[in-house]
């Protein structure tokens, strides 16, 4: 059990190196949040700081890990495995992205840091959660709804910032001189799915 937890404990540092690496390489931070795929990524970041203190504690002190820590790492695993689905999907591996090297430090190339946050992050989550954190409690079906709670606020406001023009819209999914334009909408609606799909099938693998 020991083993298990400290194996977890480097997961969750390496995704927290990660993300910190990727993230001090961004020039507006705040910005940058209005993307779907990076909010997860901050948001893991944060879920995995926690996470190594509680398992650090367990592994000193023998302490339970609490359930509501495994709880928040299964949203971020969730959500980082979402953003790896929806990277390829959806964006095109990243064609329909509007970020460029404006909007990284000099010298940081943008493929790197989407290599960071949609393939290593989100595959190391995957790996300590179902393997590694798996003796970890986490019982309450409770989880199995708010999981879905933050991706579908951001996408219900991403298409009413979008549709009243309140925002430059992060990715190129409804632009009105688009002549299949219903279709980059029903894309927008399809990723909330994929993303409720994607937590049940890991709520039930754990």
């Amino acid at each position: 059990m020991k083993l298990m937890l400290i194996v977890a404990l480097i997961l969750n540092l390496v995704i927290s190196g990660c993300e910190l690496y990727a993230l001090v390489h961004i020039k507006d931070k705040l910005n940058i949040l209005k993307y779907y795929t990076y909010l997860q990524n901050f948001l893991s970041l944060i879920v995995s700081l926690i996470c190594c203190i509680y398992l650090t504690i367990s592994i000193v002190s023998g302490e339970t890990v609490p359930e509501f820590v495994m709880g928040l790492r299964y949203i971020a695993t969730c959500g980082l495995v979402a953003t790896m689905f929806i990277f390829i999907v959806f964006l095109g591996n990243g064609k329909k992205i509007a970020i460029t090297e404006d909007d990284f430090q000099p010298g940081f190339n943008p493929k790197k840091a989407n290599i960071i946050f949609h393939y290593v992050c989100p595959i190391v989550s995957l790996l300590s959660f179902v393997v590694f954190e798996r003796q970890i409690d986490l019982s309450n079906d409770i989880w199995t709804a708010i999981v879905a709670i933050p991706s579908c606020i951001y996408w219900i406001v991403y298409i009413v910032l979008t549709k009243t023009k309140l925002w430059e819209e992060p990715y190129d999914f409804t632009a009105t001189d688009k002549k299949n334009n219903f279709i980059e909408v029903l894309t927008v609606l399809l990723i909330p799915l994929s993303f409720i799909a994607i937590s049940f099938i890991l709520w039930n693998i754990k």
